[in-house]
């Protein structure tokens, strides 16, 4: 399979797959959200399907809630 990219291609073209699988995960931790565990179980345990990997990037890139400060 990874006969015409030698032994080094094949290397690279297998981590920038871990690199692409993991990235909400990565932005997730980079971003310090709250809930970057759950993202990274998300990611992990769901990520093959499309959806799962979805849900993950978009837990890992939403806003976070803003806090309102009470005046009493």
């Amino acid at each position: 399979m990874f006969g015409t990219f030698g032994g080094l291609g094949g290397f690279v073209l297998v981590l920038l797959g871990v690199i692409v699988y993991l990235l909400p995960s990565l932005i997730a931790f980079n971003r310090d959200v709250e809930l970057r565990w759950v993202v990274l179980v998300i990611n992990i345990f769901l990520g093959a399907s499309l959806i799962g990997w979805l849900v993950a990037l978009y837990l890992a890139t939403r806003k976070p809630k803003q806090q309102v400060e009470s005046t009493a």
